[in-house]
C-alpha cells in the first residue's frame, strides 16, 4: 500500500518580487554530519539563532535505499522544540531519470516537510556521469531535461541549485533554460532555489527572476558552520528584496 505524500508543516514561498526582508531571512538548504555536512543538528539551530535566522531547513541527501532518515529526522523535530527558530525536516533527491523519478522512498518523502528535487550526476545507461566528461552543449541539455522532468513531475517543494552541474564544470548555463525552467515552476508550483553555492552569475540570475517572477527559496548549500546565511547576505548586500 502506497503512502501519502502528506506534509504536517510546509514553509511558506512567495514568488520574487513578492519577497519580504523576512522570506529572505532563511536558509532551506543545511546538510549535516548525517550525511555530507560538518555540523551536528544542534549546532547548527545554535548557531542559526546566533546570526538571527528567520527560518531554517535541514535538507539531508537521501536515495530510495537510505535508512537513516526516521531517526534523523526525529532528531531534528526533538531539538526543534527547545528552540524558538522555526526549523524543517527536509530532504535533498536526485533525479533518476528525464521523467521526474526521485531517489527516495516513499517513506522518506512522507516523513519529510520540505522535499529539494535536484540534479547531480546524470543518469546515463545505468551508469551516473559527470557534466564534465561532456561538451557543455551536450551537458546542458542533459541537465535540462532532467530539471524540467523534476519540476513536471516529481513531489518536489524545490529545483535546487538550478544549472548548478553546467555551472561548476563550465562556469554557466544557458539563460533560456534558466528562464524556460523558470516558467515551468510557476506552472507546476515549484520554488525555484537561489543557490549562493552554485549560481556564478548572481546578478544576471537575480536578473531572470524579477523577469520571470517565480516561486522562491533561498539556500546555501550548507555543508559548513560558516556557509549558514551566506546566502542571505548576498541578497541582502545586492538588495533583495527590492525596494
Amino acid at each position: 500500500m502506497s503512502i501519502p505524500l502528506v506534509r504536517r508543516v510546509r514553509p511558506e514561498f512567495v514568488r520574487f518580487r513578492d519577497l519580504t526582508p523576512e522570506l529572505v531571512n532563511r536558509d532551506f538548504q543545511v546538510h549535516t554530519v548525517a550525511t555530507d555536512g560538518r555540523g551536528t543538528v544542534r549546532e547548527l539551530i545554535n548557531l542559526a539563532e546566533e546570526i538571527g535566522l528567520g527560518e531554517m531547513a535541514f535538507t539531508e541527501h537521501v536515495r530510495k535505499t537510505s535508512t537513516y532518515f526516521g531517526e534523523f529526522a526525529a532528531e531534528v523535530r526533538a531539538a526543534r522544540e527547545g528552540s524558538s527558530l522555526p526549523v524543517f525536516v527536509g530532504i535533498e533527491a536526485k533525479a533518476d531519470n528525464d521523467d521526474g523519478d526521485l531517489d527516495a522512498s516513499p517513506e522518506i518523502l512522507a516523513d519529510a516537510e520540505i522535499v529539494l528535487g535536484s540534479v547531480h550526476r546524470f543518469p546515463i545507461g545505468g551508469d551516473l556521469v559527470a557534466a564534465g566528461t561532456m561538451d557543455y552543449e551536450e551537458a546542458s541539455q542533459r541537465e535540462f531535461r532532467l530539471a524540467m522532468g523534476l519540476i513536471r513531475n516529481a513531489p518536489i517543494d524545490v529545483l535546487s541549485h538550478p544549472g548548478g552541474m553546467c555551472q561548476r564544470a563550465f562556469g554557466e548555463f544557458p539563460a533560456a533554460f534558466f528562464e524556460e525552467l523558470m516558467e515551468a515552476s510557476i506552472q507546476f508550483g515549484v520554488a525555484i532555489e537561489i543557490n549562493s553555492s552554485y549560481t556564478r552569475d548572481m546578478e544576471s540570475f537575480l536578473g531572470l527572476c524579477a523577469k520571470v517572477n517565480p516561486l522562491i527559496s533561498v539556500g546555501s548549500d550548507v555543508h559548513r558552520l560558516e556557509d549558514l546565511g551566506s546566502c542571505r547576505n548576498i541578497l541582502r548586500d545586492r538588495g533583495v528584496p527590492c525596494p
